[in-house]
């Protein structure tokens, strides 16, 4: 690999570099990056299509994070430095790599995500600095470069530092939570330099983790019109107790280079760990390159295989999108790599599973609710990962439980009101998509698959209090946690509980139980009149009613998309008008929306970013294109799609945006306050509303492939290909007269 091919594997534009003229000044910044790719519009993305922008740190709330398969990680603020990094069962406390000039630790000037790595830059003095960070792709290695160049005119002198802490422990038997353990006592470790000089290993004294760092030795140099490259290890590198430290004194003329590689490697095994180690010290950019090149393409390949028929990866494959629509395309391809950042392949409970937030909390848990927002997605990319899923689900009391860990498989966390909802839904999904009836007769845990769903579609009536014949749903951490008035009888979860009921009638309906689905039919028309009767006419909201009585008006999304969703056929003209007026004038804004109406009673107190006023989760505004479409307003639903492409720009989707400001105006971040993660699974639901909705996807219990809303134009034009039924593949087009679909 010549000098010009080195630079740009780090993703450096050489050809915008100059010598130095005769001032001594450059033409250049370290951190101008090659130029993005652009595919056609009928192909699979580039990953660095999918890229974000280049942003100052003080413009983040959420600094980036990256995920390799088997774990994930934070960008620090430091240029150098990671922190949150765990591949469980090992965590890391505090934080490492913290990189000094001159005994001063240098922060981050700029961020930019990319789905298989993470780029920072600033400027210190005269002297550029570009970092990358990658994961290699199922291993348990990071990647580190270090690019600096002098910017002067005169030769800059320094000495750099980088701190080597690794507090990694293996925590294999213990339960991991929404706080999954992590070390926090540095002295329980201890560090080592190696024979060579180049590298060195920290052992956990209280397990058997041991983390190793190994710093490429040196290239030989070479001089051309870009300066020359100087690939350096550290001039010192010393054990100091529990940690390393790495020391350069460094003499860098105009317009030349320093390069520093290191590699981070955790394990159990230390022979393993030191023969990975000694790989990576050879000279020049032997095999750390080699490792360091391939990570983008093997998160291609992956990225590709999501949507190829019959990949060895994944039991069943997505759509291809084809459109010349830009924003759809994004946000379509960014969904899919948001929920990639979450797919896990070294769990102990299976092969493959989807964890639902990293890299800070609940790395190991799956939830039933955030799986469900992407259930169509699920049953399509995955159908044995989500079959044996719900084996697994149907096997917990999740009565008692929100989400599964993957690590022990136990059941974590309290009773969410969701549960039943969400988990009918998933079996639902899986059997309309993949047309798989057998799987309502498996026996699980003493029941077959059909009368848990039975049982979860009426679970509802145990929640009764009388004199309300509605459920009533309990506290405010069994439903939206934050907002103090959305508890006891709230008008979602009953609409959907009607939702269940008639479900399960057209079930039995199709299995020959006329009386059976009679009876629950007959139930549902009740309860769903009480839920009517919530409505709060003229305001397209709904109210819910406290245990002593007290009728209290929600002015919240949750509402809105459950009971459009769940009760469409209910709903007269004008509630349809009033509702969608509502969710228009209260909830969106310029490019994203607001979970909770600013009139709402309690909006004064239900400040967090992910249900309250300022923000809202990720998955509630495809759902609430969802709730638009399902009363008739797609081309509101597509613009608010349009619009919402701009936080794309930041990075994947994730647990939570917030809005910086009152205004509809109000600029939109990935929000971290509020303990909300970097990447969550439930911004697939994105991908799930634009192949359910906007392509119309909606098999039913027989998996006719009938399209949902067929006749209505979706305000664009486009192909969704290789669009998996239980007959076979099937490609839909949308255009100006409604969606067609042809067997392929």
């Amino acid at each position: 690999m010549d000098r010009r091919d080195f630079l740009k594997a780090l993703g450096l534009t050489v050809t915008a570099v100059t010598a130095a003229s005769a001032s001594g000044s450059v033409d250049w910044a370290p951190w101008d990056i090659q130029p993005v790719p652009s595919t056609p519009n009928d192909a699979i993305p580039d990953l660095d299509e999918l890229a974000g922008d280049w942003w100052r740190a003080a413009d983040l709330r959420s600094l980036p994070a990256i995920s390799n398969f088997f774990g994930g990680l934070q960008a620090g603020e430091n240029i150098f430095a990671i922190e949150a990094l765990t591949f469980p069962p090992y965590a890391q406390g505090q934080n490492t790599g913290v990189l000094s000039i001159n005994g001063n630790p240098v922060d981050a000037q700029e961020f930019r995500w990319f789905p298989y790595q993470v780029l920072r830059r600033c400027t210190v003095g005269a002297v550029g600095i570009q970092t990358t960070v990658r994961m290699a792709c199922a291993q348990r290695i990071v990647f580190f470069s270090a690019v600096l160049m002098n910017q002067g005119n005169t030769t800059a002198n320094f000495t750099l530092d980088i701190s080597l802490q690794a507090l990694i422990r293996a925590y294999p038997d213990v339960a991991w939570t929404w706080d999954h353990p992590a070390p926090d006592k540095p002295g329980e470790f201890q560090a080592q330099v190696l024979p060579g000089g180049n590298s060195l290993i920290v052992r956990d004294l209280k397990t058997s983790a041991r983390t190793a760092f190994a710093f490429t030795g040196p290239m030989s140099e070479a001089t051309n019109t870009y300066g020359d490259i100087h690939e350096l290890p550290p001039d010192v590198l010393r054990a100091a107790g529990d940690h390393g430290l790495a020391s350069w004194s460094v003499k860098l003329k105009p317009a030349d280079f320093l390069v520093i590689q290191l590699a981070m490697l955790v394990d159990d095994v230390e022979s393993r760990i030191l023969a990975q180690a000694a790989d990576y010290t050879g000279a020049g950019v032997g095999s750390f390159g080699n490792a360091f090149d391939s990570i983008k393409n093997d998160w291609q390949d992956r990225f590709n295989a999501a949507f190829t028929p019959g990949s060895a990866v994944f039991s069943g494959h997505l759509p291809l999108l084809q459109t010349s629509d830009a924003k759809l395309r994004r946000i379509y391809y960014m969904s899919v790599a948001s929920l990639l950042c979450m797919f896990r392949t070294d769990m102990p409970i299976a092969d493959r599973v989807y964890v639902t937030n990293s890299p800070q909390y609940g790395v190991s848990l799956m939830y039933f609710w955030d799986t469900f927002t992407w259930a169509t997605v699920f049953a399509l990319l995955d159908p044995t990962a989500m079959k044996n899923t719900l084996r697994r689900w149907l096997k917990l009391d999740i009565h008692n439980c929100y989400a599964q860990d993957s690590l022990t498989g136990r059941g974590v966390g309290p009773w969410y009101s969701f549960n039943d909802f969400t988990v009918f839904s998933l079996i639902e999904r899986y059997i309309c998509v993949t047309g798989d009836l057998t799987f309502l007769h498996e026996s699980i845990n003493g029941l077959s698959v059909v009368e848990h769903l039975e049982q979860l579609a009426t679970w509802w009536k145990k929640l009764v209090r009388p004199p309300n014949p509605m459920a009533d749903y309990g506290a405010v951490n069994n439903l939206l946690e934050c907002v103090p008035t959305y508890i006891d009888v709230v008008p979602s979860l009953n609409a959907a509980n009607v939702w269940m009921m008639r479900r399960m009638a057209a079930l039995r309906e199709m299995a020959g139980d006329h009386a059976g689905a009679s009876a629950l039919q007959t139930e549902a028309e009740v309860l769903a009149k009480e839920v009517l009767g919530l409505y709060v006419p003229g305001q397209g909201v709904w109210e819910s009613v406290h245990r002593d009585g007290t009728r209290v008006q929600m002015r919240h999304c949750i509402d809105f998309f459950t009971v459009s969703s769940c009760m469409t056929g209910d709903l007269t003209p004008a509630m349809r008008s009033e509702m969608a007026s509502f969710v228009e004038k209260e909830l969106l804004t310029d490019h994203w929306m607001r979970a909770q109406s600013l009139k709402d009673p309690a909006a004064g107190f239900s400040d967090r970013p992910d249900h309250g006023p300022m923000g809202a989760y990720d998955a509630w505004p495809p759902f609430t294109m969802e709730g638009l479409s399902r009363l008739g307003y797609f081309s509101a639903a597509l613009d608010f799609l349009h619009r919402c492409e701009l936080t794309t720009h930041e990075g994947p989707f994730g647990q939570s945006h917030e809005l910086l400001g009152k205004t509809v105006e109000a600029p939109v971040r990935k929000a971290f306050r509020g303990q909300q993660m970097y990447n969550c699974s439930a911004g697939t639901a994105f991908a799930e509303i634009i192949i359910r909705n906007f392509f119309g996807v909606r098999p039913d219990w027989d998996s006719n492939p009938a399209l949902f809303a067929a006749d209505t134009p979706r305000g664009f034009s486009g192909v969704l290909k290789n669009v998996r039924t239980a007959d076979g593949l099937v490609t839909i087009t949308s255009g100006p007269n409604g969606l067609g679909v042809q067997k392929q």
